[in-house]
């Protein structure tokens, strides 16, 4: 089967086809003059004998700042936006003899000196017997802006401009590369703030950021060009030291005299919106060479030596060391402890008493203590601080408020023992809980306690935090009968605006005022004030940590009446706290 396609005819008459051919030129012309004056890039037309700018459209003439007429029959190296790009006649005979060329990322300057970022592609055609070069010119700026902004999102972080954990990370494997190639020793150091998030909470979160940026610029010119410090988030900085000594010893000291003039610097007064402030920072440091541990390993290293120098009283450098490792494996075991004991119920209650006068029992606060299997009794230093680190002092929390409440409420049953309160410590942790006060409401409910007789202890680290919520929460708890009592007053932030904001119903004296009012008088005044403060409000008070007579005589001169510690009874197991309140 054939095509069934036809043909026209060739036109061979030569003056027709003649015609045919100069209109198609002059359509094609004018289409390519309409591309060029409405192209969103520049083009840019030169002379490839004489290197002379022949026509240069809108977009680009727009984006120079120069007219059209500066632009004409200048040689393209005599106009300063192309002065990067063609120096003089020899590069541009270089960029004529390529015939086609195209650079990714060059700079072209505008006629007021600002500089663009832009692609450049050039290419040379026959033009009626003469070269043209045909230079397109496209405005990356904000492209670049735009990837320039991913790598600043993806690598550095917000706040300081300093590089976050993953250029961290990236960079101190470099450094161990460079170290092995180069046999030198490097150092990591890990770095903490002191109390940081007291100033959060007392100054707010803006003050706290600006510390932080200002502890950044401080930490960047402690160390040389080629090392790195990073945020890793919230107060941790991470400084890489590269190119130290290859003795060890000799790398040693090379890390601790930068870690020193960190301390110093960072020991130097801030200048916050709130005014002058101080802070310290608690650095721990490992060294790595060519036999060391892997990056993860190696910041480890360095934050169990930060912890370190917290627990040996801040503001110090420590260095690794490998039994620090056994303590932190301890701890781990610890917590996986600490959860199995919760869900056992592997806790008691002790109760210390809370005395008016010369020794007559009117409560009790209730101690936790824990039963550990392998341990013994365990007092609540030695895993409170734990519980709130990993959160579980919400669950523990929980357990003491439903045994005392459920204590209470047998108490009531006992004629001699039915007079008696219960203070219960309630962690910050457990009172932010947005249904704290439901969980409170509901144990009082299933227990049968009567909630006249529940004090609840709250210490002022609770209340620097959204105090009108703190409020809120406890005038829902007081109206039910329950009474509160201020822990600790006076060792943190104390704010006396607070106290007459508060349903406050007792304030107690801590132990480290009662423990040297008969040798210090600062402390003999402080406890003083306090009573009179207290009495000023309408609040009761209560000096804890009463230890010796003496203590109790001045206290009582002073207008204390209640009070707790170890003159009138240690915290005791229920049936010895039972019989001593009965013969009290």
């Amino acid at each position: 089967m054939h095509d069934s396609t036809t043909f026209e005819p060739l036109d061979t008459d030569p003056a027709r086809n003649s015609e045919a051919a100069l209109k198609a030129l002059r359509l094609s012309e004018n289409r390519y003059r309409r591309l060029f004056e409405t192209a969103r890039d520049g083009v840019l037309l030169l002379n490839a004998q004489t290197a002379q700018i022949e026509d240069a459209n809108p977009f680009l003439i727009e984006l120079l700042g120069y007219s059209h007429g500066e632009l004409l029959g200048k040689k393209i190296w005599e106009v300063g936006a192309f002065s990067d790009i063609v120096e003089n006649q020899e590069k541009f005979f270089e960029l004529q003899a390529l015939g086609y060329a195209r650079y990714e990322d060059l700079p072209l300057r505008t006629k007021s000196g600002t500089q663009i970022a832009v692609e450049f592609v050039s290419n040379a055609y026959d033009c009626e017997g003469t070269t043209v070069i045909q230079c397109n010119i496209r405005d990356i700026s904000a492209r670049k802006l735009a990837e320039e902004k991913i790598v600043e999102l993806a690598f550095f972080d917000p706040l300081t401009r300093l590089p976050n954990r993953r250029l961290l990370m990236d960079r101190l494997g470099q450094a161990l590369i460079v170290g092995t190639r180069n046999a030198s020793c490097g150092a990591v150091l890990f770095l903490d703030l002191d109390h940081f998030k007291t100033l959060n909470d007392t100054l707010g979160h803006d003050m706290g950021d600006m510390l932080l940026q200002q502890v950044a610029r401080r930490l960047t010119a402690c160390v040389r060009e080629g090392d790195t410090v990073a945020r890793l988030g919230g107060d941790e900085f991470v400084l890489v030291l590269e190119g130290l000594h290859h003795n060890t010893k000799e790398a040693a000291t090379q890390a601790r005299e930068v870690g020193e003039t960190i301390l110093d610097t960072l020991n130097q007064p801030y200048r916050l919106d709130t005014g002058e402030h101080r802070s310290t920072a608690s650095i721990g440091a490992t060294l790595f060479t060519r036999a060391t541990v892997s990056t993860d390993g190696l910041l480890k290293q360095a934050d169990l030596a930060m912890y370190k120098s917290k627990d040996t009283g801040r503001n110090t450098l420590q260095f690794f060391d490998p039994a620090m490792q056994t303590v932190v494996l301890e701890r781990a075991a610890m917590e996986t402890q600490l959860r199995r004991a919760i869900q056992e119920e592997q806790f008691v209650l002790h109760y210390q008493a809370q005395v008016v006068g010369d020794g007559r029992v009117t409560g009790a606060e209730a101690l936790v203590r824990w039963l550990h299997p392998q341990r013994g009794l365990m007092a609540p230093g030695d895993f409170i601080p734990l519980a709130e680190e990993t959160g579980l002092i919400q669950q523990l929390g929980e357990w003491v408020l439903q045994a005392a409440c459920t204590q209470l409420a047998r108490w009531a049953k006992q004629p001699a023992l039915a007079h008696l309160s219960l203070s219960v410590n309630v962690s910050a942790y457990q009172f932010r809980r947005p249904d704290f006060v439901d969980q409170v409401l509901q144990i009082l409910d299933l227990s049968g306690a009567n909630p006249r007789r529940l004090k609840l202890e709250l210490t002022e680290s609770l209340l620097v935090d959204n105090l009108p919520l703190v409020v809120e929460k406890m005038f829902a708890l007081k109206v039910k009968g329950i009474s509160f009592s201020l822990d600790d007053f006076g060792t943190g932030y104390s704010s006396l605006s607070y106290l007459k904001r508060m349903p406050l119903d007792q304030l107690k004296i801590d132990r480290t005022f009662v423990r040297d009012i008969l040798s210090d008088h600062h402390d003999a005044s402080i406890a003083r004030a306090f009573i009179a403060l207290a009495q000023g409000l309408g609040l009761s008070v209560l000096a804890e940590g009463v230890e010796i007579e003496a203590q109790h005589d001045f206290l009582t001169k002073a207008g204390c009446h209640a009070y707790q510690g170890f003159f009138f009874t240690r915290p005791l197991p229920l049936d010895a706290f039972e019989a001593y309140a009965q013969r009290a």
